[in-house]
């Protein structure tokens, strides 16, 4: 894998943001409350929401312009274009600060405003780092985000402040990173042309559905459950999904690191057969943490729920039903990126449209008849539609070879490992201490066989690892 070191790094650094973001969870669902909490994540919801119409699409719109590496200030041209998007939507918001904040139930919409502010800030920081071939130095904003965001929330919450801290580390968080990423990001002498504007203009006009299909994906659900049910069940359910969406991690940043591989190969007239090997690899690798992670969430995901506080076990199923929904999506993830790096925004464009119409009518239908069941559901069925769309089109501009070997291969290995962590936790009592060593024996145990069964796995493992280890040597 030509790549693996990259999406390694970005692999470890989404890790530790998670780890970070782990630890402060636990304190903000303790501390403020599953109701209060509830409310922070509405809130949160909303600007994933609003942050949709602050980009419109440009964030694509660069990392792909960019990544072409035509020698076009891009960089000025994308960061105007974000300022005029922000200041448009910041006004809305004011204005509509009435229906908002009812909707929120707090009156949060200043803060609102000033936490879209850093957000777009940061995203666009990000954007154009992963443009410039620099996947591995914006992977490090991620935790450094979110490390610095938990310090704060939990040094404030526990000091007192409650949900305000909450926002505040927020807000301090997303400026460290976005500090620290603009020191490394290589702005054009020359100033940009009204073609710049337009070659911008021309993918984002498609792209811009992808980010509503991502945000319909990741927090639709949310969004629709806050007018069905308590914020209560809302917190249950957030803290079920941020925990299946660790396990797709790895995933995502393998779509991450390739894309501007597949982008450049694609501008400079490079061959489809190199871009249909890095979709293979893509495809090889995505469920490569998810599928155990699946497996182990059956078998332990009760016990670590009970880790956020009294209640939380309930939303068990829920925790299986997200889990199975982002492997799913990984999948369709591949494809798209594929589509999009082949400069296709058109044909996403078409699986975008349709995923996010069924995926909002299957919640509101689904969560008011079953709760949210009915809206993890949903979401599972949006991203099985969305695979096979996103395989389809694929399949228009790439030959499309799937790995059923290599996945076939995982899963066997997640098999065997489910049968160690089983007759562990038979023999152990439920807690903490049992499921850090059941998950540790665990990840030991699938990894160990992943290598033994797989030689593709212990050839890309020896091909990235700073040193040779001859036992990983394929004979």
């Amino acid at each position: 894998m030509r790549y693996g070191r990259t999406s390694i790094v970005n692999f470890l650094s989404q890790l530790a943001m998670s780890f970070s973001g782990f630890v402060a969870t636990i304190v903000l669902t303790r501390t403020l409350g599953q109701e209060q909490y509830g409310t922070y994540v509405v809130v949160l919801s909303v600007l994933s929401w609003v942050a949709i119409a602050g980009k419109l699409g440009l964030p694509q719109a660069v990392r792909k312009r960019i990544s072409e590496a035509d020698g076009r200030n891009y960089v000025v041209a994308g960061a105007l274009a974000q300022f005029s998007l922000y200041a448009i939507v910041a006004v809305c918001l004011w204005i509509a600060r009435p229906y908002l904040n009812d909707f929120m139930g707090l009156e949060a919409t200043w803060v609102l405003i000033l936490m879209l502010a850093v957000r777009l800030g940061l995203g666009f920081v990000r954007t154009v780092l992963d443009g410039q071939h620099l996947v591995h130095v914006s992977s490090i904003l991620s935790p450094v985000e979110w490390t610095s965001r938990s310090i704060v929330q939990v040094a404030l919450v526990l000091s007192g402040f409650g949900i305000a801290g909450a926002f505040a580390g927020y807000v301090v968080g997303a400026i460290v990173a976005a500090v620290i990423g603009s020191y490394f990001v290589s702005i054009p002498d020359e100033l940009p042309t009204r073609r710049e504007f337009y070659r911008l203009k021309s993918y984002a006009q498609f792209s811009w559905l992808g980010s509503i299909k991502g945000r319909t994906f990741l927090s639709m659900d949310t969004i629709i459950l806050a007018v069905f049910v308590s914020n209560s069940l809302i917190a249950v359910y957030e803290v079920a999904w941020n925990l299946a969406s660790l396990f797709a991690i790895f995933g995502a940043s393998i779509s991450r690191t390739l894309f501007p591989e597949m982008s450049k190969i694609s501008s400079e007239d490079g061959t489809a057969d190199e871009i249909a090997g890095l979709l293979r690899v893509s495809l090889a690798y995505s469920g490569l943490f998810i599928i155990p992670g699946l497996i182990g969430a059956a078998l332990l995901g009760d016990l670590v729920l009970t880790i956020y506080g009294p209640g939380f076990d309930t939303g068990y199923y829920i925790l299986l039903v997200l889990t199975f929904a982002r492997l799913l999506y990984g999948y369709m993830g591949q494809f798209l990126s594929t589509i999009n790096a082949l400069d296709y925004p058109d044909l996403t464009f078409n699986v975008n449209a349709i995923f996010v119409v069924v995926n909002l009518t299957l919640n509101v239908v689904l969560t008011w008849q079953f709760g949210w069941y009915g809206a993890a559901a949903a979401t599972t069925l949006s991203a099985g539609m969305g695979l096979v769309l996103g395989y389809y089109y694929a399949n228009q501009v790439v030959n499309v070879t799937i790995p059923f070997l290599e996945v076939g291969k995982q899963c066997l290995s997640a098999g065997i490992m489910a049968a160690v962590v089983l007759l562990g936790r038979a023999n152990t009592g439920d807690s903490l201490p049992v499921v850090i060593l059941l998950v540790g024996v665990g990840a030991s145990v699938y990894f160990t066989s992943l290598l033994a069964l797989s030689q593709e796995f212990r050839t890309t493992v020896e091909d990235n690892l700073p040193i040779q280890f001859p036992t990983l040597v394929s004979k």
